[in-house]
């Protein structure tokens, strides 16, 4: 199963790193979204996590998040 996310970010100033590497085919993104404002599932399959300097959105259901939560060997 593949899944989405999106991070949207108020200011490039909240952004601290953002590298594109074509020849090793990688992108990596850091940054802060600052004090964590509201935590919410839209539709039952999109974690919004929104901060005060962004929102980081991410496209997995509740059930697949308690299954990769859960320690391996236990249920």
């Amino acid at each position: 199963m593949r899944h989405s996310f999106s991070v949207q970010m108020s200011s490039t100033e909240s952004v601290s790193d953002l590298v594109i590497n074509r020849k090793k085919d990688r992108l990596f993104i850091e940054g802060e979204l600052g004090k964590i404002e509201e935590v919410e599932y839209i539709e039952g399959k999109v974690l919004t996590i929104t901060g005060e300097n962004g929102v980081l959105r991410i496209d997995i259901c509740r059930e697949t998040l308690q299954n990769a939560l859960t320690p391996k060997g236990k249920t």
